[in-house]
């Protein structure tokens, strides 16, 4: 694999908005055809981009871009990170989801994520029988009492397993959610969300966290549907 510097990264974002000749590359950046001929057959050596021939001319675009990106991994911004979480309610019936959420992204869950989406992911869950395993802090049950009865009543009933610690720990903004096929990583403060969906990746990342839940068999389960319906 090659090094990849200034111009080779400035050459894969600018065709990564659209498939280019070299001759509109050299002209959008001020270098030299040449160079960019250069370039392009060492990222092409790399992998990292390929050409259609069209007619007598090269249109160059990233494999990146349209092949492992779509396939394997996508980032999600702002509005965008709706998406994202969508994507968890197609996941098959009688899933496990490992979690592990900083209360400061339970509250920002809230903050970010539309209601109705909210409420259709918990009837989706409770439909398909999907269970959340989960982690997180003290600190993220006291959002709870900001919620109206309504959008309570929604979380009741869900098939889970909670971890609550009452020290420092989990606070901060970001959660993870993974099975071994998808794992989403977000922190819906900042409005960001990657999903990463290659099987090397999200296997890996599902056992480890199989493994600290086994770690912390010792530890009780927190009875978070018992607690909603004393509120």
């Amino acid at each position: 694999m090659i090094g990849i510097d200034s111009l080779d990264s400035k050459i894969l974002k600018i065709i990564g908005t659209e498939p280019m000749y070299p001759s509109e590359i050299s002209r959008r950046l001020g270098v030299l055809r040449t160079t960019i001929q250069y370039r392009l057959g060492r990222l092409s050596d790399s992998g990292l981009v390929k050409k259609n021939i069209e007619g007598r001319k090269s249109i160059w675009q990233p494999v990146y871009k349209n092949d492992h990106n779509k396939n394997h991994y996508r980032v999600y911004k702002d509005k965008e990170i709706v998406q994202a979480y969508n994507q968890l309610l197609n996941l098959p019936k009688q899933t496990t989801i490992l979690s592990i959420q900083g209360s400061d992204a339970a509250k920002s869950e809230f903050d970010n994520l539309p209601t109705l989406f909210i409420k259709e992911a918990h009837r989706v869950f409770k439909r398909r029988g999907i269970v959340m395993k989960g982690i997180s802090n003290k600190k993220a049950l006291g959002h709870f009492d900001k919620l109206n009865k309504d959008m309570i009543k929604s979380h009741i009933g869900r098939s889970q397993g909670l971890k609550i610690f009452s020290n420092d720990s989990f606070i901060a903004p970001g959660e993870i959610m993974s099975t071994e096929n998808f794992l989403l990583l977000a922190n819906p403060r900042a409005k960001f969300a990657l999903v990463i969906k290659d099987k090397g990746v999200t296997k890996i990342v599902n056992d480890t966290l199989r493994l600290v839940f086994d770690l912390l068999d010792g530890e009780k389960f927190f009875d978070l549907n018992g607690w909603l319906r004393g509120r």
